[in-house]
């Protein structure tokens, strides 16, 4: 299953929220917090990711709409 950009903001924020006002008083909360702690680790790696495919597409097709252009103007030129 794959999630939105929004819905993966959504949740850390929701994740954040939830580890600044968590009180540890045992083990329990302590592993609970950690648990919270590992997931909001993984969805700010998922948005990076996304960051990163999103970078990766918009170069490629930059990339692409310059070599056609360039190939446009070679052939008009000719």
């Amino acid at each position: 299953m794959s999630l939105s950009r929004q819905s993966l903001e959504i949740l850390l924020d929701l994740i954040e929220i939830k580890v600044s006002v968590i009180e540890v008083q045992d083990k329990d909360d302590a592993r609970e917090l950690n648990k919270l702690r590992k997931c909001r680790q993984e969805l700010v790696n998922e948005l990076s990711k996304m960051h990163t495919r999103r970078s990766t597409s918009l170069l490629k097709s930059s990339r692409q709409s310059r070599l056609a252009s360039g190939r446009r103007r070679s052939i008009s030129r000719h």
